[in-house]
């Protein structure tokens, strides 16, 4: 075979796992008990990896304010002098199959919800989301009340959660892909009717849960239109860890940003990361005081959603996402277009009735983002440099990050070839 020939079939080989992934939710676990690789010392942040030094002032709160909530610090000031002695380490999630959104964090005894790919074998994880109150290390904020939150989530909201998934025998993240399929959701920044399906499937067996925080945690899954996010960034999580062994492929696997800088990952080079400046996420803002020079730049790996074809890439699947965030059906339509243009297949499950019943694109080319100069847009909320969230909206992925992720697979192939 050439080594287009090579390439060419591994995009099939990747765009099959892509479009056959069975994602099942089968459990939720300690991280330290589910992630393999997590240690005691080691809190996974979004994005690619970064010095400790370098950590913007959201993410060095969320990973202080979780080495707290872990008892491996005391106080704050404690807690970053042992990051910067790398008495506690960080690494990046999506190099653990993991994700983070925002500026979340997850340490050794966070629950995760763990996510199983049934055609292809992977397995992926992410904290649940915590909820509708601003303050939470979610946007990069901590103290005595988003500790009491964290401390809920571990113990009572996991305990429930957990043992009412295996009641179910697993529930199937496609199936309410489906079922959701022309609701408005492009699942990633909306998904509001995705949170409801999965609700009205876990909340029977929730029912039957015996535990004193059962209907506490009942009100608080169903009154959560994000629920659905954190599950769906485990399960597709779970399908790039098949993903990224598959050498010679020019697919996007991986992408995320950590405030300072923004990267993506290819199938042919697993985790390995090429970064350039974050952009910013620029639409509306939830304060009329706020104004762009307040805002980080891309934070969190939520977007690995859109890797797989969903926010930014279908947006035409959500255009009153569009509608809240400054722009128009129009605007919605070109979106899912230019991912059409640099992408190698679509999905089959979930056809958008005013797109012409077509799903959404799926398994972006690298090649083809260079080669026609055409850049993804994806979505996002957006963080303020000092914490909390500034507003959301959408950023336009940086070109660099392509250019750099093709010379890297030249590189690589011209390895395997024994150049």
């Amino acid at each position: 075979m050439t080594v287009g020939e090579k390439v060419a079939a591994a995009n099939q080989k990747v765009l099959d796992i892509m479009t056959k992934a069975r994602l099942v939710w089968t459990d939720v676990k300690p991280a330290i008990d589910a992630v393999p690789g997590m240690e005691k010392n080691l809190i996974l942040i979004p994005g690619p990896p970064i010095e400790p030094e370098d950590l913007p002032i959201p993410l060095k709160t969320a990973v202080c304010g979780a080495a707290i909530h872990d008892g491996l610090a005391k106080t704050m000031d404690d807690a970053w002098e042992m990051v910067l002695k790398r008495e506690i380490r960080i690494g990046s999630s999506q190099n653990y199959n993991c994700g983070n959104a925002a500026s979340s964090v997850m340490s050794p005894s966070m629950p995760v919800f763990v996510v199983e790919d049934r055609t292809n074998g992977g397995t992926g994880y992410c904290v649940p989301h915590p909820g509708s109150n601003p303050r939470v290390l979610r946007w990069g904020i901590y103290g005595d009340d988003v500790e009491e939150n964290l401390s809920f989530i571990r113990g009572d909201y996991a305990a429930v959660l957990g043992e009412a998934v295996r009641k179910s025998g697993g529930i199937d993240l496609i199936r309410i892909l489906s079922k959701t399929a022309g609701m408005g959701d492009e699942n990633h920044n909306r998904q509001p009717a995705a949170s409801m399906a999965l609700a009205l499937e876990l909340v029977p067996y929730m029912l039957d849960v015996d535990h004193p925080a059962r209907d506490r945690v009942i009100k608080e899954v169903c009154a959560n239109d994000r629920f659905f996010l954190h599950v769906m960034m485990a399960g597709v999580e779970a399908i790039m860890q098949s993903c990224k062994k598959v050498p010679y492929s020019t697919v996007m696997v991986g992408m995320g940003g950590n405030g300072i800088e923004f990267g993506i990952q290819t199938a042919g080079t697993g985790n390995r990361w090429y970064t350039t400046e974050a952009p910013k996420i620029t639409g509306t803002f939830l304060k009329p005081t706020t104004t762009e020079a307040d805002l980080l730049g891309y934070l969190g790996d939520s977007c690995v959603t859109e890797v797989w074809g969903l926010g930014g890439m279908s947006a035409i699947a959500g255009p009153s996402y569009l509608r809240m965030t400054g722009g128009t059906f129009r605007d919605a339509q070109e979106r899912t277009e230019k991912a059409r243009q640099v992408s190698l297949g679509e999905h089959t499950f979930a056809p958008v009735p005013w797109d012409d019943y077509r799903g959404f694109p799926v398994g972006v080319d690298v090649r083809k983002v260079v080669g026609l100069n055409v850049l993804p847009i994806s979505h996002g909320g957006s963080a303020l440099k000092t914490g909390g969230q500034a507003g959301a909206g959408a950023a336009e992925l940086p070109m660099a990050c392509f250019r750099e992720a093709v010379e890297g697979l030249v590189e690589e192939i011209r390895k395997l070839e024994g150049e």
